[in-house]
């Protein structure tokens, strides 16, 4: 005797995602593309494992002279022989905690687009989205490096303010600071990625909100810093 459930068609696989290695040059060339294939079939710890193991590579990488001067900086002064540890301790809390970063933005910009929005997207894709446009992110520390060396300091980064030189030191400044290149770029591609996720939304007004959101929050850690600037 043939049941109704014998006769029901089996659910058709996701269609393959596109290959690890490609999805790193897509990100920047073909965002769109990209993320509409994850959010077919999302994945997500793969990339997030690669990415924060390539963040805690280049920052337990830097020269020990470069940590020891930042230790220096605190009022403390390393003996020599402990900075192969310190840089290891560096790089392994580093990677442990930017693979949590793409858990905390997609847990952001899920409750901004699906609870606040309401959008059409599971957990899982805005996941996908977040631990790729960390690539991004990975590739402006790669930038960095030979700035942070050169200066001996992490507060040298390309942003807006780099376009404005004769500024002093104060809000406008630091605001202008925390509007770093490669920062705006990573909430481009998450806000392309989201919008690729509900054929209702397009990429500019999901990319407007993020940006907006940004802003805020640089104007207020401007004024954080303003405020702790003992200079000022």
């Amino acid at each position: 005797m043939m049941h109704e459930y014998d006769t029901m068609p089996e659910e058709a696989p996701p269609p393959p995602r596109p290959a690890f290695l490609s999805r790193f040059w897509m990100v920047f060339v073909k965002p769109g593309v990209l993320f509409e294939a994850l959010g077919k079939n999302p994945a997500w710890f793969p990339m997030a494992l690669f990415v924060a193991m390539g963040v805690g590579a280049v920052m337990g990488g830097m020269p020990g002279d470069f940590w020891a001067t930042q230790i220096e900086a605190g009022g403390q002064a390393p003996p020599d022989d402990v900075m192969p540890l310190v840089r290891a301790i560096i790089g392994v809390g580093t990677t442990i905690v930017f693979l949590f970063i793409p858990l905390v933005v997609a847990a952001f910009t899920f409750v901004v687009f699906v609870f606040m929005r309401g959008d059409n997207a599971f957990f899982k894709q805005h996941l996908s989205v977040a631990a790729h446009a960390g690539i991004v992110t990975l590739v402006g520390m790669l930038v960095h490096i030979p700035l942070w060396i050169g200066t001996g300091s992490f507060e040298t980064v390309l942003s807006v303010a780099t376009f404005f030189p004769f500024l002093p030191d104060g809000y406008l400044l630091n605001f202008f600071t925390q509007l770093q290149f490669f920062g705006l770029w990573t909430v481009v591609a998450v806000g392309i990625g989201i919008a690729a996720l509900d054929p209702r939304r397009s990429a500019a007004s999901t990319v407007v909100v993020l940006l907006v959101i940004q802003v805020i929050l640089s104007l207020g850690c401007a004024a954080l810093l303003t405020v702790m600037d003992p200079t000022l």
